[in-house]
């Protein structure tokens, strides 16, 4: 490796490093706010959020990398072309492609680490992060029950007046509205109570001590004396214990079972589901045709004979030669009902057949995206470098904002991609690999213009436009940059 060799990828490198981290802790806040509903109010320690963004920062580091290589190549390139560093390099008879040889390289092989790393770590780290997302779902469920105001909870409306002890279990002046059928019917007021969670983690314990018992009567007397003269019973008792189910409480979206399931999986094992997947769509179809033949009583399928004398179902059911009026009419409701009976069983089969093919779609989707990531990786940096080197605009402004343009045009193309392809659109593999077929094109198109010294007037105008009608006239005025 030459002196000028080292020089380039070492300048690749101190734009690529830090672009990489700054995106990514940009992405770990963007998760904080995400799941931010999942972690707040669940007295969880430092260590359980740490374990969150740990096992979630594996599958960050994969979507942070090919913004980053694009952004170091406009960077760098565009750096050393504003200083007439990659002038003095041509003029050393040093071509573009030449000048950044062991820089991809260096590409390449992240490329091929990135695969290995989306086949093994990632579905990892996905595994314990949706096991984790789970267990803090359940974490302490006593906090279900705040203090100072009336908690809705299933068939009961709990107003506790003070939360204490250790783990804020023991309750002070406790209320509680137990509602049948929606409407409050029952009162219970008790000094002190403590909270238990059961091992399940889907229901609560509430242990209640010193305490009444109102029960209104209105609702269950018929004559409206007695329900003036006994309007409610009171009862009094020592303990009372009441099972509450917060199992709606721990219902957290984890997306549907394939799609989660996918994140979880290596290229083999995408490979097994898709195939049993596709078995099980192919034994599907084959059952609703064995089915329909025989609910129709038919066992082979032949072309009708038709004497001539009927044109349509109408003529025979008007021929009284044939079936009286209530044999006619028998034979028909029982037709009808057949009909209605195969319809339901088939939109069952329909809707499983869906639900398999979707599930089909998002194995085989995710089995390609792991093979076209490292290859979106490499387009990245044959689209930076040039455009670095046609643009000449080192620093941050120019390079951010081109970067992030190219970036969302691929985001764009892998979220339709992604989403006409479980929707059965277009074929599941075109749709992993469908944002490198758009994008491939160009980075070979801008490395060629490059090499070959072809000014791009247009990108020039676009440069001057924003500097004369955006930054100078509302950035550097407001900000003084």
């Amino acid at each position: 490796m030459k002196v000028i060799d080292k020089y380039i990828l070492k300048n690749y490198l101190k734009k690529f490093i830090p672009a990489f981290i700054i995106i990514f802790f940009i992405f770990i806040i963007q998760t904080f706010w995400l799941y931010f509903d999942e972690l707040a109010g669940k007295g969880l320690g430092a260590g359980v959020i740490f374990k969150f963004f740990l096992y979630y920062s594996p599958l960050i580091l994969l979507n942070v990398m090919p913004l980053a290589i694009l952004l170091a190549g406009i960077m760098s390139y565009g750096n050393m072309s504003e200083q007439s560093e990659f002038t003095a390099i041509k003029s050393m008879g040093i071509s573009l492609t030449r000048s950044f040889k062991y820089t991809f390289i260096f590409i390449i092989i992240l490329a091929l680490l990135s695969f290995v790393f989306a086949n093994t770590v990632v579905p990892y780290g996905n595994y314990k992060f949706s096991q984790l997302r789970r267990k803090i779902s359940i974490k302490k469920p006593s906090v279900a029950i705040k203090q100072g105001i009336f908690n809705d909870l299933e068939d009961f409306n709990i107003y506790v007046r003070e939360k204490y002890g250790p783990d804020k279990n023991q309750l002070k002046e406790v209320v509680i509205h137990q509602k049948v059928h929606g409407v409050p019917d029952k009162t219970i007021i008790a000094k002190t109570g403590v909270l238990k969670s059961l091992p399940s983690n889907q229901i609560i314990q509430l242990v209640l001590n010193d305490g009444f018992f109102y029960h209104d009567l209105t609702r269950e007397q018929k004559k409206s004396k007695d329900r003036k003269q006994f309007p409610a019973m009171k009862t009094g008792f020592k303990k009372h214990i009441i099972n509450i189910d917060i199992s709606s409480l721990n219902n957290v979206d984890f997306n549907s079972s394939s799609s989660e399931a996918a994140r979880k999986m290596n290229f083999i094992d995408l490979k097994k589901y898709a195939d049993s997947t596709k078995k099980q769509i192919y034994e599907n179809r084959e059952n609703l045709s064995r089915e329909i033949l025989l609910r129709s009583q038919i066992t082979e399928l032949k072309k009708p004979q038709t004497s001539g004398k009927y044109k349509n179902i109408n003529q025979i059911l008007q021929d009284s030669t044939l079936l009286d009026k209530q044999e006619m009419h028998d034979l028909y409701s029982r037709a009808v009902n057949k009909a209605d009976a195969l319809k339901l069983y088939a939109n069952r089969k329909l809707n499983y057949h869906n639900k398999k093919q979707t599930e089909k779609n998002r194995y085989i989707f995710k089995l390609n995206e792991k093979f076209a990531f490292p290859l979106a990786v490499i387009i990245m940096f044959l689209i930076g470098v040039p455009l670095g080197a046609i643009i000449r605009k080192g620093g941050y402004s120019t390079p951010i904002i081109f970067g992030i343009i190219i970036f969302l045009i691929y985001y764009i193309f892998n979220m339709f991609g992604k989403n006409a392809a479980e929707e059965s659109k277009i074929p599941a593999w075109i749709g992993a690999w469908l944002s490198a077929f758009v994008l491939l094109p160009l980075g070979l198109f801008l490395t060629y213009k490059s090499a070959n010294d072809h000014e791009f007037t247009f990108i020039n105008n676009m440069i001057s436009l924003f500097k004369e009608k955006v930054y100078f006239k509302y950035i550097k005025k407001k900000t003084g940059l």
